[in-house]
């Protein structure tokens, strides 16, 4: 019974693809990532770290999340208007329960509620490679169609390494709230500078590489985003 109420109350607030999680006793003990996106004004950006980012990371770290990795977007590559997000922030829960936790809690709606600025969480159950604090990333959302082989994209990027690009993360992820898209893949680059991440973007075997790739995908947002400076106890840090 308590099951069942707990399986209702997250396909209520999450949708059933994540029922697993609070159902399924061994992803329930696996690691958890979140990937929270959100677009901001430059002229809002204080009020919103203010009123919901930092609360927001603070209830992540109370539940027993680690704060990874945060940017800030430079450039939406491709997408439209909706895709403008203007940060990225990673989190890894060491259980997908204290996530589960999270996500149903009062805290999370109070906060969610006070703030109400365009977001979209993706959660993620494979583990990323390194990402450097300071390293530019090129961020790629999509959704795959059925037929398409989703290592066919990476093996396509035969010029990389000539601009010293790394995989860094290459998983299906599901949509869990505050999003209209239907992603389910994700792939991360990772550049040591915005000038090599950038010079690989407009080399032209790469733009024929990408055209090609979206022949097998939908809804596909590509985002150039650069590391921030993340505080030790995990809170983002920001100018008084």
């Amino acid at each position: 019974m308590v099951l069942g109420g707990i399986g209702g109350l997250v396909a209520w607030v999450v949708g059933p693809t994540l029922v697993a999680l609070a159902l399924d006793e061994e992803q329930r003990n696996q690691p958890y990532y979140l990937l929270h996106f959100s677009a901001v004004e430059p002229g809002d950006r204080e009020d919103y770290m203010r009123a919901y980012q930092d609360p927001m990371q603070q209830l992540v770290i109370a539940d027993g999340g680690q704060l990874l990795w945060q940017g800030e977007t430079l450039q939406l590559v491709e997408g439209s208007v909706r895709d403008e997000w203007t940060q990225v922030v990673l989190a890894r829960f060491s259980r997908a329960a204290e996530f589960v936790q999270m996500i149903t809690s009062s805290q999370f709606r109070e906060i969610s509620a006070a703030n109400p600025v365009a977001r979209v969480v993706v959660g993620i159950r494979e583990h990323p490679g390194d990402l450097a604090e300071d390293a530019v990333v090129v961020l790629y959302l999509f959704q795959l169609d059925e037929t398409a082989e989703f290592q066919g994209m990476t093996q396509q990027m035969v010029n990389l390494d000539q601009y010293g690009g790394l995989i860094v993360w290459e998983t299906p992820i599901s949509v869990i709230a505050g999003g209209i898209e239907d992603w389910d893949q994700l792939i991360a680059l990772q550049f040591a500078t915005l000038e090599r991440a950038e010079s690989w973007l407009r080399d032209p075997a790469s733009i024929t590489e990408r055209a090609i790739a979206k022949r097998n995908m939908q809804q596909v947002v590509i985002l150039l985003v650069r590391g921030s400076t993340l505080e030790p106890g995990g809170v983002t840090a920001h100018p008084e």
